[in-house]
């Protein structure tokens, strides 16, 4: 987590505050019906019991949001260590183009689209009607990607019968996990204030970080605790054992896998507009048939536009 809020030297720029990272969510009634002991830990098996369920009678196997960009593209690329842009994801300067055409997302958008036509992953967004989050807690759809801190929504909402789990982001075969994406937002202290303020403000983060609020901040919300201690705590106290919390220490093993070269972060110049083209690019593979290579070869050079414009705009600037 500090990693992604801290300076290309390591430190950190402000205090990570409504921290998570993406999971998967399964239906465990759907799962023992198919015949799946556990959870699927790679898209293998995910394909396998998706099939075998709308084989079973389930009318949506899988909740797909094309918005939902940040777990199915960013958190893919983390996970295998596949690299969105050159020079590690921006953090090693302004002059970092993207290269997604060139890794495996451009296997796994073919994949997903796949499944798209099979009628193993059904489109749910609000622009669908209803969100895939409310399909999943609504019993309509077995499977579903969101973020952890959906979590503690998911135990309210959940329909009588809907019974579920949550596990890590499955994997391709053959490739080694590494660490997930923070999601989330921190706390940024700006300067020219007076010394008293910047007292308060760093009293405000201790209490911040003291495990007691760490418990109460993960309890009602389902985020994760920001801080060792924090965790420690909790998980001292049973609170991961406890069964409205269960699964949420998953969170934490995601983030905390081995460190990769394209697994810091995402630092681009304009990201937010770059995020936005790519979940124009999975609509165009989904719904207009563009083949997914000459799709993501497409964002590549329009996000480069992006980046290229940011760079031209702090001309002699350099990241911190």
């Amino acid at each position: 987590i500090a990693s992604y809020y801290s300076t290309s030297k390591g430190e950190l720029l402000s205090m990570p505050f409504n921290s998570s990272t993406a999971v998967i969510y399964y239906n465990t009634d759907a799962l023992a019906k198919v015949g799946f002991e556990g959870t699927p830990t790679t898209w293998t098996q995910v394909e396998d019991v998706a099939r075998k369920m709308k084989a079973a009678g389930y009318d949506c196997p899988v909740a797909f949001d094309p918005a939902g960009a940040w777990q199915w593209f960013e958190q893919f690329s983390a996970i295998h260590n596949q690299p969105i842009a050159t020079k590690g994801n921006g953090f090693g300067g302004l002059d970092a183009e993207l290269v997604v055409s060139k890794g495996k997302f451009v296997d796994q958008l073919a994949w997903i689209k796949k499944m798209y036509d099979e009628g193993l992953f059904i489109h749910k967004s609000k622009d669908a009607g209803e969100t895939a989050n409310d399909a999943f807690v609504n019993g309509k759809c077995q499977i579903t990607s969101s973020s952890i801190a959906d979590h503690g929504t998911f135990s309210k909402q959940a329909k009588d019968g809907v019974h579920w789990t949550v596990a890590m982001l499955p994997m391709l075969e053959g490739f080694e996990r590494t660490n997930s994406l923070v999601g989330g937002a921190s706390l940024w202290t700006l300067k020219g204030k007076s010394a008293e303020e910047y007292k308060g403000a760093a009293a405000f983060y201790n209490f911040l970080a003291e495990p007691a609020q760490a418990e109460w901040w993960s309890t009602v919300t389902g985020y994760i605790p920001v801080t060792n201690t924090g965790f420690e705590a909790m998980k001292a106290k049973g609170f991961y054992d406890a069964a409205p919390y269960k699964g949420r220490e998953l969170a934490i093993a995601s983030l905390t896998m081995p460190a990769g070269e394209n697994t810091r972060g995402i630092r681009l110049g304009g990201y937010p507009s770059i995020r936005a083209e790519m979940v124009k690019t999975i609509q165009s593979v989904l719904f207009n048939n563009v083949p997914a290579q000459q799709a993501l070869e497409e964002f590549d050079a329009k996000g480069n536009e992006v980046l290229r414009r940011f760079e031209a705009t702090y001309a002699g600037k350099s990241l911190l």
